[in-house]
C-alpha cells in the first residue's frame, strides 16, 4: 500500500521530540454511497469532522476491521473497492504512534443505524454523508487548537486529496475519446 504522509509533532509543535511506542494498528474508509457522497464522522463534544474508522481489534485483519468500523460509525455493510495508502502518526506529547491503512468502501444495501461505542456515544458522534469537496473543504477550513485534533486534520486532509486526485484522474481517463 502507498505511503500517504508521516506526521510528527515537528508538523505540529515545532518540536523534534519523538515517541518510541509501539504503533497501533488502524483502518479508516471513504465510504462512497450511491449519490456519490461520502461518509463522514462528526465528534460534537470536540468539534471535529473525520473518516470513519478505528484500531482494530485482535485476530481481525485490516480489511475486517474496515467493514466493522463502517458499520458502527455509518450504519452500513461496504464492500472495499480499493487501497488509498498508509499514514503514520508519531505524537510524542502523547507517547503514542500509529499506523492507519485507508481504503476506499462503497455502500452496500441501506444505510442503518449507527452502532457506536460508549466512548463514541459520550463524544456524541453522528455521520452526515457530504460531497468529497465538500468534506475536504469543512475538514480543511476548520481551526483546531486541540493537539490530537491537529494530527487528524492533517492525516485527514492528506487522504482525501489523494482520493479527490484519484476519482479526477479516473473521471479524465474515462472521458478521453477511445
Amino acid at each position: 500500500m502507498k505511503h500517504l504522509l508521516s506526521i510528527t509533532d515537528k508538523d505540529i509543535t515545532g518540536s523534534h521530540a519523538l515517541s518510541a511506542a509501539k504503533p497501533r494498528i488502524a483502518v479508516n474508509a471513504v465510504l462512497f454511497d450511491a449519490d456519490g457522497k461520502i461518509a463522514i464522522s462528526y465528534m460534537g463534544k470536540y468539534d471535529l469532522h473525520t473518516l470513519p474508522g478505528g484500531g482494530i481489534e485482535p485476530g481481525e485483519n485490516l480489511r475486517e476491521a474496515v467493514k466493522r468500523e463502517v458499520w458502527e460509525e455509518t450504519g452500513c455493510e461496504c464492500e472495499i473497492v480499493g487501497e488509498l495508502g498508509t499514514v503514520f502518526e508519531n505524537r510524542a506529547e502523547n507517547d503514542f504512534t500509529q499506523k492507519r491503512s485507508y481504503y476506499i468502501a462503497k455502500v452496500i444495501g441501506e444505510k442503518g443505524e449507527l452502532h457506536l461505542t460508549d466512548e463514541e456515544i459520550s463524544e456524541n458522534v453522528t455521520v452526515a454523508w457530504l460531497l468529497i469537496e465538500e468534506a475536504l473543504r469543512i475538514i480543511s477550513d476548520k481551526r483546531h487548537e486541540n493537539y490530537q485534533g491537529l494530527f487528524i486534520q492533517k492525516r485527514d486532509i492528506a487522504v482525501l486529496t489523494e482520493a479527490l486526485y484519484r476519482l479526477r484522474k479516473k473521471g479524465a481517463k474515462m472521458q478521453q475519446p477511445s
